[in-house]
């Protein structure tokens, strides 16, 4: 018999589907109703309902060619959990770019009810560039 309740926790499944960017999975982690308040560097936006945030935020991510999960975790706030990830993408394949969202969210029967995020914005990536030097070189 299916109750609509989840069966996995909703915030761990979330920051799994966002880092693997399957869409179709963090939209699960939602709750049909849920409510989204995104502070972004151009302004505020209000998304309602588990399709619009999800193609708000696949928006974001989908299209890069390159992604990479630098970090992302989720701990208690009270009666909220805090989750927070970053990452390193290519949206156009050659800039590279880093980005952070911190999101608070409340958790309900059937799913992730609302987010309040804030957004860094798409940075340059100025970190140094990992790269292999071949042992023939290595003294």
């Amino acid at each position: 018999m299916t109750t609509g309740t989840l069966t996995a926790n909703p915030r761990d499944m979330f920051l799994a589907a966002l880092t693997a960017r399957d869409f179709a999975r963090f939209s699960q982690a939602l709750s049909p109703t849920s409510q989204a308040r995104f502070l972004l560097p151009r302004g505020p936006e209000v998304r309602a309902g588990r399709e619009e945030i999800t193609d708000r935020i696949k928006g974001w991510f989908a299209g890069a060619s390159e992604f990479e999960v630098l970090e992302a975790g989720s701990e208690p706030v009270g009666r909220r959990y805090r989750l927070n990830w970053r990452f390193r993408l290519s949206r156009d394949g050659v800039a590279r770019e880093v980005i952070e969202q911190v999101a608070f969210v409340d958790e309900g029967p059937d799913g992730i009810s609302a987010i309040d995020l804030v957004c860094s914005g798409f940075l340059p990536d100025d970190g140094p560039v990992a790269c292999e030097v071949p042992r023939a070189l290595v003294g």
